[in-house]
């Protein structure tokens, strides 16, 4: 009974010591205000694109110009069918023939960078950059 009354102490002053000291209170502080500095410094940076891209197999289909909204029916000789639509500054895949609808569930984008991936397709519709905005650009997957 005594040495577990004696750890029980010893746990005690244990804790008792571990007391901050105000150095180390101000040590703390500065280090979560230097933990977000990255993403104070360049979480702004990634803006919308005005124009996005439609690929196949590597290949360029269409450009989208993201201002415009329209609707845009991709259909290949296998019978792949994907609907794109682009609204208010977005563009999404809405429909598609695929299995998992992966692409579909994705929703709409706008950040440079961004893509959709049609896998089962070979599909992707990637937000381009605008001009000399390719270092901003975001890679999303």
């Amino acid at each position: 009974m005594n040495t577990t009354k004696g750890k029980l102490q010893n746990i005690l002053t244990s804790i008792k010591t571990l007391r901050m000291k105000p150095l180390d209170f101000i040590l703390v502080i500065c280090l979560m205000v230097a933990s977000f500095t990255p993403f104070l410094l360049l979480g702004g940076e990634h803006g919308t694109s005005r124009q996005a891209q439609l690929r196949v197999n590597s290949q360029v289909i269409k450009t989208f110009d993201l201002t415009k909204d329209q609707t845009y029916t991709y259909q290949d000789a296998d019978g792949d069918i994907n609907k794109i639509e682009v609204r208010d500054g977005r563009i999404a895949i809405v429909y598609a023939n695929c299995g998992d609808q992966i692409c579909v569930r994705k929703g709409f984008i706008n950040q440079t960078g961004q893509t959709i991936v049609c896998l089962p397709h070979k599909l992707v519709i990637e937000v381009m950059p605008s001009g000399n905005d390719d270092e901003n650009r975001i890679i999303d997957y």
